[in-house]
């Protein structure tokens, strides 16, 4: 970030104060990113601490690797209940996970196998995505408009754009969306899923049952979490257990 030097001009002469009734109103005071790390060291932190501690001196041993989108609305821990140390967390545009070609993610996916030994791997899609509304307005073509970053990372994402017109995922028990956005976040869950499979890594410890894969899909909206069900073909809602509180 550059800073703002500030520059050294003339004292201009002294001018009355405008009429109170054409003043601007007070602006309010202005917020940085530092307001929430201050409250944080004054009321989380010294809750926090004892357990961070310990994860500094034993290291981490998360159980799941969580592939989500970078979505501000999404909190993984939220929407976990978990904490420090249990989630091993990899945030992109589209929550996607390109050909094993690509390292971006699959460096994550090596780490989070091989030497955190994790026995979960999550692909959380999220209602409302827009890496998901700008491959529906087509942003990933390549027909002479500019080259980004953003659009050719897009571009990993168009084998959900094809299996949602021919497959596409679905609530269990619900008639299919009529909702294309909808259907597209649905649909690319399970396509980042299939995507993750066709790692060497992958495939060797879920054939061996030491690992498992996941689709979540969270919908803001309502708060509710789903489930993809293989076997049902549908994502079935995550319901609280028996006896738990409301």
């Amino acid at each position: 970030m550059q800073s703002t030097q500030s520059t050294e001009f003339p004292t201009p002469c002294p001018l009355s104060p405008p009429p109170a009734s054409v003043q601007s109103p007070p602006m309010p005071a202005p917020t940085d990113s530092l307001t929430g790390v201050r409250d944080f060291q004054q009321h989380t932190a010294p809750l926090l601490r004892p357990e961070l501690a310990r994860l500094a001196r034993e290291g981490q041993t998360p159980s799941q690797l969580f592939i989500t989108c970078a979505d501000s609305r999404m909190v993984p821990n939220v929407i976990t209940n978990s904490g420090p140390g249990e989630l091993f967390t990899v945030r992109n545009i589209g929550n996607l996970v390109p050909p094993t070609t690509d390292d971006s993610v699959f460096a994550a996916v090596e780490y989070a196998i091989d030497v955190l030994s994790v026995r979960e791997i999550v692909i959380c899609g999220h209602s409302g995505c827009g890496a998901m509304q700008s491959l529906l307005h087509g942003a990933h073509r390549r027909d002479g408009r500019a080259v980004t970053p953003l659009t050719r990372w897009l571009r990993h994402g168009q084998d959900s754009l094809h299996r949602v017109r021919h497959q596409p995922a679905r609530f269990h028990g619900r008639p299919p969306s009529t909702d294309p956005l909808e259907r597209l976040c649905l649909t690319n869950v399970v396509q980042q899923l299939d995507n993750l499979r066709a790692h060497p890594s992958v495939t060797r410890k879920t054939d061996s049952g030491e690992l498992r894969l996941t689709g979540l899909y969270f919908e803001l909206s309502t708060a509710q979490t789903y489930v993809w069900s293989p076997g049902n073909r549908g994502f079935r809602p995550v319901t609280p257990r028996l006896g738990s509180a409301a």
